[in-house]
């Protein structure tokens, strides 16, 4: 597809370094990941009941881990954005190798070649005679039985009076309609610049990462609420007799802390979810409208097709086929015709070959470019390995 273009550029990463660069985005994202969920809010202490020293069984985190927690979810959305964009753009490549190699001669001739007619080697002389507007000839006794044959499916007389009528007044018979495919959520995506379908890429990895961390069940929501129940209870038991454990809990950050960060995750989870929702929506939209669009041109077309072959049916009726001409006189010509179909299908052919195959290297030699949006996180990834 033409907009697998957007990810390449004259300069930029090979498909090895842009998937080396992607595994190093992902790794970075597990470690940050794995940092986050070791987040607690409290530290304990554990003695005996009987006495002894009071031991450390577990610490808190920290003021500055704290803080540190809202920007290391940007990091990895940013990095789950840039790792999403480069596997794309390898996709991308592949998609248009795969192009190249399946190219036929008619697509080759329409969209290399400009629109230049596909020989048509394999025409017989009805379809060629149909083609140039000649008028045909009767079927009579002049003409052998094997030419009768060839004839009998273009002449139309034969088969259908209505074509026959067409051929000798000039008329065009009206294509039938047909029905537009509707707008998928991949053409729709497709057509968006390299900003706004980074946007979305970018609005989708940070509200999951910031809704799974926040919501029920989330690693940040449950020490939450395990810190309520500390500050309610912060003394717990473990065993019975003189072997009893003390547990004493000790929040390791102010509650108000941990619910001013969650507050303003969930604030930022909203706000960015709104923003992927309104492009949702806009999406919608966009194919809603493109579905009425084509259903309206289909109607329009099926009305049209059915008014010009009533209109033709009419006519018909005070006609019949009365010209003919010969068939040697164009036979002569046709075989001439025939012959340099068949000389330039097989050039054709040789140049699609040779196309293909510099078309293919171009494409190989494309690098991958880095929108401005994930540059710097780009910068970082690519630097940890160094």
């Amino acid at each position: 597809m033409k907009s697998d273009n957007i990810y390449f550029g004259e300069t930029g990463l090979t498909s090895t370094s842009a998937n080396h660069i992607a595994n190093m985005a992902k790794e970075s994202v597990r470690n940050t990941a794995n940092e986050l969920s070791g987040i607690s809010f409290y530290s304990s202490t554990v003695s005996l009941l009987s006495g002894g020293n009071i031991q450390k069984a577990k610490l808190g985190s920290t003021r500055d881990e704290l803080n540190n927690i809202q920007r290391s979810l940007e990091a990895i959305g940013e990095a789950n954005a840039l790792c999403a964009w480069l596997r794309e753009a390898i996709k991308a490549r592949e998609r248009l190798l795969e192009e190249v190699k399946r190219m036929t001669l008619e697509g080759y001739c329409k969209s290399v070649l400009g629109g230049v007619e596909v020989p048509q080697q394999d025409t017989n002389i009805g379809d060629w005679m149909k083609s140039k507007g000649y008028t045909c000839p009767d079927i009579n006794a002049e003409f052998s039985d094997a030419t009768v044959a060839i004839m009998k499916p273009f002449l139309g007389v034969v088969e259908s009076r209505l074509s026959g009528f067409c051929r000798k007044f000039g008329l065009k018979m009206p294509d039938s309609p047909k029905q537009e495919p509707a707008m998928t959520e991949d053409d729709y995506m497709s057509s968006l610049s390299v900003k706004d379908r980074n946007r979305f890429l970018m609005l989708e990895a940070k509200a999951a990462v910031i809704g799974k961390y926040i919501h029920e069940d989330g690693h940040l929501y449950n020490e939450r609420e395990r810190l309520r129940q500390i500050i309610a209870k912060p003394i717990g038991t473990q065993g019975e007799g003189a072997n009893t454990l003390i547990y004493r809990f000790e929040p390791s950050v102010q509650k108000n802390e941990v619910e001013a960060l969650f507050f303003r995750l969930a604030a930022e989870h909203r706000t960015i979810q709104a923003e992927l929702n309104g492009m949702l929506a806009e999406r919608a939209r966009a194919i809603e409208a493109d579905k009425q669009e084509k259903a309206a041109a289909y109607q329009k077309a099926s009305e049209d097709f059915s008014r010009e072959m009533s209109v033709l049916q009419d006519k018909l009726s005070a006609y019949m086929l009365e010209e003919r001409r010969k068939m040697s006189e164009l036979q002569s010509e046709y075989d001439a015709w025939s012959t340099e179909q068949k000389n330039r299908h097989k050039q054709l052919n040789a140049d699609l070959a040779a196309w293909k195959l510099a078309e293919s290297k171009r494409i190989a030699a494309l690098g991958i470019i880095i929108p401005n949006e994930l540059r710097d996180i780009y910068e970082r990834i690519n630097g940890l390995g160094k």
